[in-house]
């Protein structure tokens, strides 16, 4: 016999005993749907020929679930003190593994925003390739024979340090630059000697700011 054969005899034996008229037609119910909206253990089409709320575990309120309670549309009738204590409220059903919870979550938002380089850097890129361009201009170059591939902040050996004016020339450099090949430096087309990002340099003289140096 199932629980719900045996529940639905000793409703129906307790309804007999005590004259309830709210439990007519509760031998009716041997096929019933087994959908329980309220987790009583009365099913709602059981819920609904017995007259009790099919949301709600108590409809009287008088502390005894329905399924507990052989009077259980009046709160004003006593209980039979025989009978068990109500049951729990049901606990809610946990989440199956890799089902998405809907409980919200916050962003996490430890992670650092990634640093944006300062305007500064960017006007020291520009400060950089335009120095460069003047330097190209004055002294004829259309390409630089050896241009800077490593990285560098050393401005008196950019953009083309290898390239030499006479034997005891440096090349052609921003900073210190020996223009007539003599060995003495005869001018500065960049403000500094050393840069705060580092560069390269491609053979036309275009210039590529590696790191700002400013993070």
């Amino acid at each position: 016999m199932t629980k719900q054969r045996i529940l639905l005899t000793t409703l129906l034996t307790l309804c007999l005993l005590l004259g309830a008229t709210s439990c007519q037609g509760l031998e009716q119910l041997d096929s019933v749907s087994t959908v329980d909206s309220d987790g009583d253990g009365w099913p709602n089409d059981q819920e609904i020929t017995a007259g009790t709320d099919p949301d709600n575990v108590d409809t009287d309120d008088d502390g005894y679930w329905d399924p507990h309670d052989p009077n259980p549309l009046d709160p004003n009738i006593p209980v039979d003190k025989e009978l068990p204590e109500p049951a729990p409220e049901p606990a809610a059903t946990p989440t199956p593994e890799g089902t998405p919870s809907t409980t919200p979550t916050t962003p996490d938002t430890s992670a650092e925003t990634p640093t944006v380089p300062p305007e500064s850097a960017a006007k020291e890129l520009s400060k950089v390739q335009a120095a460069v361009k003047v330097m190209m201009r004055s002294n004829n170059l259309n390409q630089l024979a050896h241009p800077v591939s490593v990285p560098t902040t050393d401005m008196h050996r950019f953009p083309d340090a290898s390239t030499k004016h006479g034997a005891l020339g440096v090349g052609y450099v921003l900073y210190l630059h020996d223009f007539n090949g003599d060995g003495s430096p005869d001018t500065n087309y960049f403000h500094s000697h050393y840069t705060e990002g580092t560069y390269i340099c491609d053979e036309y003289g275009n210039v590529t700011q590696v790191s700002a140096g400013y993070e």
